[in-house]
């Protein structure tokens, strides 16, 4: 199958599953979050079965188990550290993570800017967890100190160079001593036919990354995963 087959399947799988047309790719970029969320709540419904299909391409490459796999990992290194400490999900969805790592912390936030997301993770009852309509991008989160700041749905290659910067800037001042940050994205090394399944974001350098995360202040920052993989990991430490 040629490239632009490839391309054309899938943005008619996306339109049949979403109903809705790709995201043009200054979107992000100009922070509509009205228009954002608007997406992200058209998603919501079927978000969940999605992450449960195999086939999604939301897990290519497994990329969902073995983020869940490395965060609770990542818990079990500083089991007392987190069971007295708070846990912050950026982009939190329906709740997929927290379920997960949830009760390994005194208290969780899920951060989203989608209601309908919001009110699909409320319906899980996830104890200890805290839901809040809002832009991950505010400072009220990181005003305080978290043993845990994660966030899984390549949310830095959404919003590309700039804005992911600041991000992973937030997260080395929330955290607290031994703390950790984890987020996904999609990489650079990745192939070209994987990057079809999401053309209109931004694939990293994990050098690139690394070097902006150290000079923010992260000594411990690190990527890992599968170096040709569509989507790798980084971990951001004190």
């Amino acid at each position: 199958m040629t490239v632009f087959m490839e391309h054309s399947l899938n943005m008619s799988l996306s339109k049949k599953i979403y109903g809705i047309p790709e995201s043009d790719p200054g979107l992000y970029a100009s922070r509509d979050l009205v228009t954002i969320a608007q997406r992200w709540d058209s998603k919501a419904a079927q978000w969940d079965s999605d992450l449960n299909n195999d086939s999604c391409h939301l897990n290519d490459g497994d990329a969902y188990r073995r983020f869940i796999n490395l965060g609770k990992q990542l818990v079990l290194e500083r089991t007392k550290l987190c069971s007295t400490s708070s846990l912050v999900d950026l982009g939190c969805g329906t709740g997929a993570i927290l379920a997960e790592l949830s009760m390994h912390f005194n208290n969780s936030i899920g951060i989203d800017i989608s209601h309908e997301m919001l009110k699909v993770a409320e319906s899980k009852c996830i104890s200890n967890a805290d839901w809040q309509l809002g832009d991950v991008f505010d400072v009220s989160w990181s005003s305080r100190k978290h043993a845990a700041v994660l966030s899984r749905g390549i949310l830095l290659s959404h919003y590309g160079d700039e804005l992911a910067q600041r991000l992973i800037e937030q997260t080395i001042n929330a955290l607290t001593p031994g703390g950790f940050g984890l987020f996904d994205f999609l990489a650079e090394d990745a192939s070209e036919a994987t990057k079809i399944l999401a053309p209109n974001k931004t694939y990293f350098c994990s050098n690139w990354l690394i070097d902006q995360a150290r000079r923010l202040g992260s000594s411990g920052a690190v990527v890992v995963g599968n170096a040709n993989a569509r989507v790798r990991y980084l971990i951001l430490k004190d």
